[in-house]
């Protein structure tokens, strides 16, 4: 089969593209579900091992997932890709083979399916799951709601002069970008900037932004270091309070084989190590020795930043509840999360990834706003931005709809560039798999061995090659599930 890198592909699409290739490489893909979503959709997971030198559980296990957050479809496409490499390179390329005989790759390409169906199919953006939720409740819906009032197809923002109390103004080298007011600045043009949206209930004088509607983050809800929502915004009523988060902790729980994972995000160009509520001084001395390594060589392959997630936010923002606490300070194991795309870096900012933005001052920050536009002309033909557009909304007036498009351009990647993004992520999946621990036994004592560990069985008829060979299968079941 051909995967088709010029759209980002809705679940139907995403449910025929598995089951194309099990049907292609019966022997090398297994598709099951793992559970529901919070509306019924399958969680599919797509197992991926030469099944004819051994089941998946007998093998070391490599655990890779994408689109935790509804928005982040990069991740599902980057999923496909590592699929699709594995399946049609097997038997021709080393690396491939190697990889599927010797390991097995759980591969779940969205782990919210209802959120991402909702984000490709209107204007709407979400963090996770369609369940309406939010602290302490949504019962309240006052103030501003994002919509696409102007019917373009998506939700920009607003811009509604106020020269009087307006934050913002126009820069003046372009006047697609808006940037802070300074506090000492008078007598010039200035507005106040909104999401696009209607206002709930408007006095006609003052409004604030509504609760969010879907308020759940599915990764801050896992059980490991969570806490409760006044504390950890998106966490939920409870750990696992969401179809979603449980169906994938219990799937984790049941696979004893498992030694490494990634979960693929966007944006902002960086690969993401734990811990996410300690610094490094916390992290056993063996541990971190490895991290530092496996994010060397990341940074090599794909020109990403490595760095701890507590590292990344200064330690003022610990994450709680999050998958990456699941797969590594309780599992045990060697966990990345990556965040695709980098805007900034492919319109030439220096400084990289997502902690480079906490540093930046005003200067820095409009400097890379500018590149960023100047980028979008030249390599984009000026289509990820909307020009600033009058209107005359129903509640505030005349008002100007413009900005950037968020989901292709800011969160990820314009189709142009996404198949070089999933391939340029997919080097560092597959050295990350290639570098898992692998139990080889180079010697048995048949007699000593097959009774200590209850594993002899009739090999009387068999040559010594395959009596060799089976005893060796039996005596790896059987430790890795010791």
């Amino acid at each position: 089969m051909q995967l088709n890198y010029n759209t980002y592909y809705q679940y139907q699409t995403l449910t025929k593209s598995l089951e194309d290739f099990v049907q292609a490489h019966p022997n090398l893909a297994k598709l099951y579900s793992i559970g529901k979503s919070y509306e019924g959709r399958d969680i599919w997971c797509m197992e991926l091992t030469n099944q004819k030198i051994g089941t998946g559980e007998e093998k070391p296990g490599f655990y890779l997932d994408g689109n935790t957050h509804a928005g982040e479809v990069t991740g599902t496409m980057a999923c496909l890709y590592t699929i699709d490499w594995l399946l049609t390179n097997y038997g021709k390329h080393q690396q491939a083979t190697r990889i599927l005989d010797t390991k097995v790759i759980y591969v779940l390409p969205r782990i919210c399916p209802d959120g991402a169906e909702l984000y490709l199919t209107t204007p709407y953006m979400l963090r996770s799951s369609t369940h309406e939720w939010n602290y302490p409740n949504y019962t309240d819906p006052d103030g501003l709601v994002p919509e696409d009032i102007d019917g373009n197809g998506a939700i920009l923002q607003m811009r509604m002069r106020d020269d009087i109390a307006g934050d913002w103004k126009i820069h003046e080298e372009d006047a697609r970008l808006m940037v802070r007011r300074k506090p000492h600045e008078y007598g010039g043009t200035y507005y106040r900037v909104y999401s696009e949206g209607r206002i709930e209930n408007y006095d006609g004088i003052t409004f604030d932004n509504a609760p969010i509607r879907w308020g759940i983050d599915m990764n801050r809800n896992y059980p490991i270091n969570w806490k409760p929502p006044h504390i950890q915004n998106g966490a939920g009523d409870t750990p696992l309070s969401e179809p979603e988060s449980k169906a994938v902790t219990n799937f984790m729980l049941g696979k004893r084989n498992l030694a490494g994972a990634i979960y693929h995000h966007t944006s902002g160009g960086i690969l993401l190590r734990p811990n996410c509520v300690e610094a490094d001084d916390k992290m056993p001395v063996a541990d971190l020795a490895i991290y530092k390594l496996l994010g060397l060589l990341g940074e090599d392959i794909t020109g990403y930043p490595c760095q701890d997630v507590f590292g990344v936010f200064a330690g003022n923002k610990e994450q709680w509840g999050t998958f990456m606490d699941l797969s590594y300070e309780y599992l045990g194991l060697s966990s990345f999360a990556t965040e695709l795309w980098d805007l900034g870096g492919r319109s030439g900012t220096k400084e990289k990834g997502i902690g480079a933005l906490t540093k930046m001052n005003y200067k820095e920050l409009e400097e890379m706003q500018l590149k960023a536009l100047r980028w979008n002309d030249e390599e984009m033909s000026g289509g990820c931005f909307h020009p600033w557009t009058s209107f005359n909304h129903p509640q505030l007036g005349e008002v100007e709809i413009g900005g950037w498009n968020i989901k292709e351009g800011r969160q990820n990647p314009p189709i142009k560039f996404l198949e070089e993004e999933c391939a340029k992520i997919n080097n560092f999946t597959l050295m990350h798999i290639e570098s898992l621990p692998e139990l080889i036994i180079r010697d048995v004592n048949y007699e000593k061995s097959a009774a200590m560990y209850g594993v002899l069985q009739p090999l009387s008829k068999m040559s010594g090659s395959c009596q060799h060979l089976v005893l060796i299968k039996q005596l790896q079941t059987k430790l890795l599930h010791r």
